[in-house]
């Protein structure tokens, strides 16, 4: 090889590791063991897709269509309440973001943070994933989870699961 082709080999290698590394989430969490919480970002809603003719669920497969009917709706009826549940405890933090002692107003971005939800509906681990950039905005933020912090119960429906929730906690212009 000569040294021009040997050059634009690297260029070519350095590329697709930088692309790599940038498409990877780094974290420094430790994995949970299965089954003890679950980790769901508050701000999307998870669409369930109705099997089509052309493929076959294992459960299809498996149980009797009555009981499947009926397990498929209690499952559906605990998702859309953990929903509206995630959905309260974003509102709550929402409604406690400007609660802090120092004037936030003229506050633009958001930062993202993580905390888990205990089975007594308190929050814990809370932490900045990412920075808003001010460090003014980012105490706000962690200051908003933190109050609210035990003001929304979970329906029973929900269980008594420890949930790791990351939400983004948003500041606009007096908003």
């Amino acid at each position: 090889m000569t040294r021009n082709q040997i050059f634009w080999l690297c260029i070519a290698i350095s590329c697709g590791l930088h692309l790599w590394a940038l498409d990877r989430e780094w974290s420094r969490e430790t994995p949970a063991a299965a089954g003890e919480e679950i980790i769901l970002p508050a701000d999307f809603t998870i669409a369930a897709a109705a099997p089509t003719e052309n493929t076959l669920a294992l459960e299809q497969m498996e149980v009797p269509d009555e009981s499947r009917s009926a397990e498929s709706a209690a499952r559906r009826r605990r998702r859309l309440a953990r929903e509206r549940y995630f959905q309260r405890v974003q509102e709550t933090v929402e409604r406690y973001k400007f609660h802090y002692d120092a004037d936030l107003s003229g506050l633009l971005g958001n930062a993202l943070c993580s905390f888990r939800i205990l089975p007594d509906d308190t929050f814990a681990d809370i932490r900045l994933r990412r920075s808003s950039g001010d460090p003014l905005m980012d105490a706000a933020a962690l200051n908003a989870i933190r109050t609210a912090s035990g003001k929304v119960k979970r329906p029973e429906i929900v269980g008594r699961q420890t949930f790791l929730l990351s939400i983004a906690v948003k500041y606009q212009l007096n908003m």
